[in-house]
């Protein structure tokens, strides 16, 4: 399946910005997004289909650089180690140009200049699509201009992968125009957690209590039946916490709510540790153009097991 470059999220959480322009800048689409694969003696080849989707013809130019997730929760590049993954990849052709329509396949291979260690060893390879410079003005000029780049995030594991996170806590804080629910993980392992499920906010009267509720067939498909009372519903954020990391990962409610009290219904999980929750929160009025925040929490800590 090809992925068009206005759905890219690099295999993360959806744009992931790095001072790029915007995606849809680029008229390809590439096929997969992410790429998940083991290190080990044998050299295994893996490839990636580039499509060009416009009516013109594309230069690609492709590169590898080294990522961590930044604070924020953003793909930020950094200086690459001995054990980074980005000093292993070998990839052919680094540059290349599509017709109209056309296509190429960009193969590569891990090949460890060192004995990697076991766990988790993460790069992105770019894919660039670069225009020349003016060639009228300077006839002789061999510069590029990056029109745009995409990324198809890597991820190479080495022995035995552990995933082991912690929903330390659950938070809702109701603030104007802009809530938020905040899941803070913890990764003990040393591979990637990443949530996955479904969300669901009730009126606190109408919620019938966490062990009654089920995730939402089809959601967010045209045609999906929402069952009564459910005022929004949507999929939980997918951010990666990396190995080693705690962070904050943020569900924006972009359902505007009236002041009152809620529950936001949990039917997921976090690397196969089941989260079925309901964690209430308020609404408050808003009282002489200022609006008191009132977040509610809850601990989970010793309510999940450890994977």
């Amino acid at each position: 399946m090809f992925y068009k470059s206005r759905n890219i999220a690099l295999g993360l959480i959806s744009a992931l910005a790095l001072g790029m322009p915007p995606a849809t800048a680029l008229n390809i689409g590439i096929s997969p997004s992410r790429i998940e694969m083991e290190i080990n003696n044998k050299t295994r080849s893996q490839s990636i289909r580039v499509l060009n989707l416009s009516s013109e013809p594309v230069e690609i130019k492709a590169s590898v650089r080294s990522w961590v997730m930044s604070e924020d929760n953003k793909l930020q590049e950094v200086a690459p180690s001995e054990q980074s993954l980005e000093q292993w990849i070998v990839f052919t052709p680094s540059q290349f140009k599509i017709p109209a329509g056309g296509a190429q396949t960009l193969r590569f291979a891990v090949r460890p200049r060192i004995q990697p260690k076991a766990g988790e060893h993460r790069a992105v390879l770019y894919l660039e699509e670069i225009s020349r410079a003016n060639a009228t003005a300077k006839p002789k000029s061999r510069s590029v201009r990056v029109v745009a780049r995409l990324g198809v995030v890597i991820y190479g594991y080495v022995g035995e992968v552990k995933r082991v996170g912690v929903v330390n806590s659950v938070t809702v804080d109701t603030k104007l125009n802009a809530p938020n629910a905040v899941f803070d993980i913890s990764n003990q392992g040393n591979a990637y957690v990443r949530l996955k499920g479904q969300y669901a906010i009730w009126p606190a009267a109408k919620y019938p209590g966490a062990e009654a509720t089920k995730p939402v067939v089809n959601v967010g498909q045209p045609g999906a039946k929402i069952p009564e009372n459910i005022l929004d519903t949507g999929s939980l954020p997918s951010a990666p916490v990396l190995p080693d990391n705690r962070r904050q990962v943020r569900l924006p409610i972009t359902k505007k709510l009236p002041p009152g009290n809620y529950v936001l219904d949990i039917n997921g999980e976090l690397n196969g540790v089941s989260i079925n929750k309901g964690i209430p929160f308020t609404v408050p009025a808003i009282n002489n153009n200022e609006l008191v925040t009132k977040p509610a929490s809850q601990n989970l800590r010793n309510s999940l097991p450890r994977k």
